[in-house]
């Protein structure tokens, strides 16, 4: 993403030869490096953010005794800013010596791609997250003593591990119902996001087709 945007296209997205063609090219390729612009800081600052956010879980989980939870949930995090980094690079590979129209569908078909590669990523991400933190929970000295009284309430209750199957049985759906909305998850938190530039872009180069169309 070093590159300026201002590089990359050499030529309009509707000929020249009508009158108003420079002006109306020019118009829509500011539009269009003022989204390329600004998602190329916000993807990048966002990875700055999970950086500095996974170094803080470290600390923080392994002063309050639990380091070893620190290490996986950073290590997970760090996975995301790795796939991040590897998606930078394949944004550089965009053709930059086409039109303003050119590019900006290939922008928008390297997004989805994007999309869809971190939806794949966190169908995995979430569950894992939820798990460990579960796990890590279930040998604390809070839930020894939750457990403690539901076998006393419930003397009836199958152990398995130490552990009320009960317990197991909704660990384990909430697992697999993570692993199969994590996509939908990822794409609300990416639409928060990103949700706005998304739209305009699709408007714009909707506006484009319906100009190169004239």
């Amino acid at each position: 993403m070093s590159h300026s945007i201002e590089e990359i296209w050499k030529e309009g997205f509707i000929s020249e030869n009508a009158l108003v063609a420079p002006k109306i090219n020019e118009l829509y390729n500011q539009k269009s490096k003022s989204i390329v612009n600004k998602f190329e800081v916000m993807f990048k600052w966002n990875l700055i953010g999970l950086v500095i956010f996974a170094l803080l879980v470290l600390i923080v989980l392994s002063i309050v005794g639990v380091p070893y939870l620190g290490i996986f949930i950073s290590s997970m995090l760090m996975s995301l800013v790795i796939r991040g980094r590897k998606e930078q690079a394949s944004f550089k590979l965009i053709d930059k010596n086409v039109s303003s129209y050119h590019y900006l569908k290939s922008f928008d078909t390297w997004m989805k791609n994007l999309i869809a590669g971190y939806a794949k990523i966190y169908s995995i991400f979430y569950p894992a997250l939820f798990l460990s933190i579960a796990i890590q929970f279930r040998f604390t000295e809070i839930a020894q003593v939750g457990i403690n009284g539901f076998v006393t309430e419930f003397p009836n209750t199958i152990l398995i591990f130490s552990t009320p199957l009960s317990l197991l049985v909704t660990v384990t759906i909430i697992t697999i119902l993570l692993y199969f909305f994590s996509g939908a998850l990822y794409r609300l938190d990416f639409n928060s996001l990103y949700g706005r530039m998304i739209k305009k872009l699709e408007e714009l180069i909707s506006d484009m087709e319906e100009l190169r169309k004239e």
